[in-house]
């Protein structure tokens, strides 16, 4: 059967800014979302997360026909794995709640 895609849903390509924010009064930090399906998120940070950390990412999706609503969820780490030594990071991240 070789490396077949295990996730229900079909990620879409994406490239928007996105801002985490922590529960703990944490100081936010910044990323780029580079794909979003129904159940979850790609982020790419420098900030390094425990694994099933829970936090929320506030989405600013590119202007479309002059309507700019951001994406709010609760999310939850699945994955988190290095792309740039000790710089970026690579967040599977699943979506726990839609907030807005």
């Amino acid at each position: 059967m070789g490396n077949q895609e295990k996730r229900g849903a079909r990620r879409v390509p994406v490239n928007c800014e996105v801002k985490l924010r922590f529960r703990d009064a944490a100081p936010a930090q910044y990323g780029t979302c580079t794909d979003l399906s129904v159940g979850g998120m790609t982020v790419r940070t420098s900030y390094v997360p425990r694994l099933e950390e829970v936090f929320d990412v506030l989405m600013m999706p590119p202007a479309v026909g002059g309507s700019r609503k951001p994406f709010a969820a609760t999310v939850r780490v699945r994955r988190c794995h290095e792309v740039e030594r000790g710089r970026m990071y690579e967040l599977g991240l699943e979506i726990v709640e839609v907030l807005q």
